[in-house]
């Protein structure tokens, strides 16, 4: 019989982190290739989005699991779907930033009056 306490390793985490290991690698290889043409930029910079997105993720999987007690429910994954949008359009910071503290600071103003 094993004495080894069993891990709690959540799959989804390590599938999260060999995608942005296989993207930073097509992401080196894309940025060091001789030919440059419009579309090899336009996926490696992509890539490069995606991976900054997927490597935030798998470093805060463990909090998005417990999000904090002040954080209403939801709102982390919603931070995380809102970096995606952003990392892929980045001019939607204008928008999306705003709406997102917005609908913190409502959805906070109604815990404290249910409380």
């Amino acid at each position: 019989m094993s004495t080894q306490p069993k891990s709690k390793q959540d799959p989804r985490r390590s599938l999260v982190l060999v995608i942005a290991v296989v993207l930073i690698a097509l992401w080196i290889w894309m940025t060091n290739r001789a030919e440059q043409t419009a579309n090899v930029k336009a996926i490696s910079a992509a890539a490069g989005r995606i991976l900054l997105v997927l490597g935030a993720l798998w470093f805060a999987w463990p909090n998005l699991r417990r999000p904090a007690s002040w954080l209403p429910p939801g709102f982390a994954m919603l931070g995380i779907l809102m970096l995606g949008f952003i990392a892929t359009q980045p001019r939607m910071i204008v928008v999306l930033a705003p709406a997102f503290v917005g609908l913190l600071t409502l959805a906070s103003i109604l815990k404290a009056f249910r409380n």
